[in-house]
Formats: C-alpha cells, sequence, structure tokens
C-alpha cells in the first residue's frame, strides 16, 4: 500500500519518535497478554472466554505492530549530509498492516463484549453475526481507500481522488452502525446489570465511542496536513486509538467481568473482592453469633 509516508523525507527526532510509538505498543500489549493471563482465574467460568480473547488480541496486535516496527526501520535510510531520513529504494512502508491485524481483533473485541453482558444462544449469533460483518466491511473498505492517498496528499497525478472520500465514507458508515450495535448491546443487555456493571459498561460505551473517532481521524490526516509532523500525528492517533480500544477495552471488560462473578458468588472473584469492593467487606456472620 503506497501510503504517503512514503513521499516525506523525515528529521531524526519525527523518524525516531515514531518508531518509539511502535515500540511502545508492542510492550503494552505483552504487558497486557501478561495481565489477562494472570487474572484469568478470577473470573467465572462464563465470562472467562473474555480474557481469552483479550490475550488473544494481545498477541495478534503485538505481532503485527512489531512488523511495522520493522518495516519503518528498513523503509528509510539516514541521509547524513541532508541530515534527514529518507526513502530507502525498493522498499515500502505500509499501515496496510494495521488493517490486517484489525480484521481479526474488531470481532474479537465485540465477541467478548456480547460474552461479558450475558448474550446467548439466538441473541448472542444474531449480535455476533451484525457485529462481525459490519466490522469486517468498515475495516475492508477503509483499507481499499487508503490505496488512493497519494492522489489525496498531491503526490500523483495518475491516481483519483475521489475513491479516497467514497471508500473512507462507507467505511465511516459501517462505523457509525458498530457504535449503534454496542450502545443498543451495553444499555439493554439480556439479564439485568447491577448499577456498578451498569455504569463500567457505559464507561465502555463511551471509550469506544472516543478511541474509535480517532482511526477516521488518522485516515483523513493526508488530505488536510501533508508533512513529517503530521506523520508523527498520525501514527499517534493510531496508536492511541489501538492500546485505548484494545488494552483498555480489555480491562474494563475484565473488571466488569469480575464485577459480576463476585455479585454471583464466584469463589476466587470473592477472594479478591477487597481489590474492587474495599467497601464492602464484611465479617463472616456465625451462627452462634449476634447479628450486628
Amino acid at each position: 500500500m503506497p501510503n504517503f509516508e512514503n513521499y516525506l523525507e523525515y528529521g531524526y527526532w519525527h523518524f525516531d519518535v515514531i518508531r518509539h510509538i511502535f515500540a511502545l505498543t508492542v510492550a503494552a500489549f505483552l504487558a497486557g497478554l501478561v495481565y489477562f493471563a494472570l487474572t484469568m482465574k478470577d473470573v467465572a467460568p462464563r465470562y472467562r472466554l473474555s480474557n481469552v480473547i483479550s490475550a488473544v488480541v494481545m498477541v495478534s496486535a503485538a505481532l503485527e505492530i512489531f512488523q511495522l516496527w520493522l518495516l519503518w526501520n528498513r523503509s528509510f535510510d539516514y541521509d547524513a549530509t541532508a541530515g534527514l531520513w529518507t526513502r530507502n529504494e525498493g522498499m515500502i512502508f505500509s499501515n496496510g498492516y494495521r488493517y490486517a491485524n484489525w480484521s481479526i481483533d474488531v470481532p474479537m473485541l465485540l465477541t467478548q463484549l456480547l460474552v461479558v453482558l450475558g448474550f446467548t444462544g439466538r441473541a448472542f449469533w444474531d449480535n455476533w453475526g451484525k457485529f462481525t460483518t459490519a466490522g469486517l466491511l468498515m475495516i475492508w473498505t477503509g483499507y481499499v481507500g487508503q490505496y488512493y492517498e497519494p492522489a489525496v496528499a498531491g503526490f500523483s497525478d495518475t491516481q483519483a481522488v475521489a475513491p479516497f472520500w467514497i471508500w473512507g465514507g462507507v467505511s465511516t458508515l459501517f462505523y457509525l452502525y458498530i457504535l449503534y450495535l454496542v450502545y443498543s448491546v451495553t444499555h439493554n443487555p439480556p439479564d439485568r446489570l447491577s448499577p456498578q456493571v451498569a455504569t463500567e459498561m457505559n464507561r465502555i460505551w463511551l471509550l469506544l465511542l472516543c478511541a474509535w473517532t480517532l482511526y477516521p481521524l488518522a485516515y483523513l490526516v493526508p488530505a488536510v496536513w501533508v508533512s513529517d509532523e503530521a506523520v508523527v500525528v498520525r501514527q499517534v492517533l493510531f496508536t492511541t486509538a489501538d492500546i485505548t480500544s484494545k488494552l483498555v477495552f480489555g480491562i474494563m471488560l475484565s473488571r466488569a467481568a469480575r464485577h459480576r462473578s463476585i455479585e454471583e458468588g464466584y469463589g476466587p472473584s470473592l477472594a479478591v473482592q477487597g481489590e474492587i469492593y474495599p467497601d464492602r467487606i464484611e465479617r463472616p456472620h456465625r451462627a452462634h453469633e449476634p447479628a450486628e
């Protein structure tokens, strides 16, 4: 994919910040993998799949972003005379690896949301089908649109500009539909949620609303700002969206799953109850003692 990053030259700090961003993302996802593996036992079996999926998402995302780190370092050489990083002939940096990763992670992230909310049977599969179809179409139409970045950024006279906006617009429609679906399931779950879990689900909805909005903003950067600073901002947007919508989202879902496990009396969750409900720990009441 000939992203507009390939047409620019970079000062040392611009180039360095971007590769450090990639390294930070990989490290965050590997740390998340450890967290989800270690906390898996703290939630009831019916919600445990959420932790498993989060762990898989961490591996998938870390591998893809590590590939971006390698490609970024290989695609540019340092010109000591000019003091700039310029593209290495024969190498092309591509954000397409992000789209490959999203094709795996987005359906999985939305699946674990259904798991923690308690959807089962036909209701689960109906919502899963909507989430997966809309998610993949959102990603793949945006993927096609990014092939036209050179034209919209002013680097190509042979490409048409319109497809960038058309495919990006179609992708945005699917994005809005997914946000609607997320709002629907988080605010109309199959089971009545406790106030604490309902609050957590509302926070998750707001998190996805903010985090996923960063993706179309990053998509639009070549159309509104063409410079090495713009590339830094774009990669920061992608990175912030990835870490919040995968790692932070997974942690929040894990907390919600633990809340629900505690409310259902699951032993291992009760053992760590003080971490979540410090004001609700009660001394066990024995039969021969008077109630307080």
